[in-house]
Order: structure tokens, then sequence, then C-alpha cells
């Protein structure tokens, strides 16, 4: 009986951290710091208002750009609840050698403007 109990609690606790820790929820005009698991990429996420969102992608080391493309698209499309979106690169696209010959000068991070588009109103 007290295993069950435990594995309970355990699985109780597990569902209510993931759950509080959806960041496709953002307060308006707040900034969260986050890190995506999956891709291993840190961020940060402002919520413009509804449907706009400006996203800050860390600069990591030089293979793990894609990992980042691959995580914005992904991470938009969550934001965006399946909806059409835009994005708008403003800042800090890296440039990609297949053999660097020198050292790479730090990147600034990708900066990114987010707008979910909305389906018209159906009068």
């Amino acid at each position: 009986m007290r295993g069950k109990t435990v594995t309970a609690l355990a699985i109780t606790a597990t569902l209510t951290l993931l759950l509080g820790s959806n960041p496709a929820n953002a307060k308006k005009n707040n900034t969260e710091k986050l890190y995506d698991f999956d891709e291993k990429v840190h961020y940060h996420q402002t919520k413009l208002d509804d449907n706009n969102y400006q996203l800050t992608i860390q600069s990591d080391d030089y293979p793990h750009f894609k990992n980042q493309s691959v995580f914005l698209l992904r991470h938009a499309n969550r934001l965006c609840r399946d909806n059409t979106f835009m994005l708008k690169v403003t800042g800090g696209v890296q440039e990609y050698e297949q053999m660097p010959t020198k050292p790479r000068a730090y990147q600034p991070p990708l900066t990114v403007l987010l707008q979910c588009e909305t389906e018209p109103n159906k009068d």
C-alpha cells in the first residue's frame, strides 16, 4: 500500500512540474529566460501581445546553430497553436563555414519577431 502511495505522489509531482513549466503561456511584456531540453537551446521569450512574440536564442557553439533553427520553427508552431505564423529575423544569423580556418568571432544572439496569424471570424 505504501509503495502505491509513493508512486502516485511521484507521478503527481512530476505532472505538476511539467504542466507548470509550459513556455507557451508567457505573460504579456514579461521576458522569460527558458531552456529547451529537446534541442538544448537557451532562449529569452517576450510576449508583446496575444499574437506577437520576441524570441532571443542565445549563441552557442558553431555546429549547434542547426538545432537553434529547428527549435525556432517548432517553438513558433507551438506558440501559434498550429496556426500560420511569420518569422522576422532581426539579427544574429551565423555564417556557415564548413571548415573554418580562423577562430570564429563572437556571434550575437539570434533575435526573431514572431507573428501568429489568426483565422478571420466567420459571421
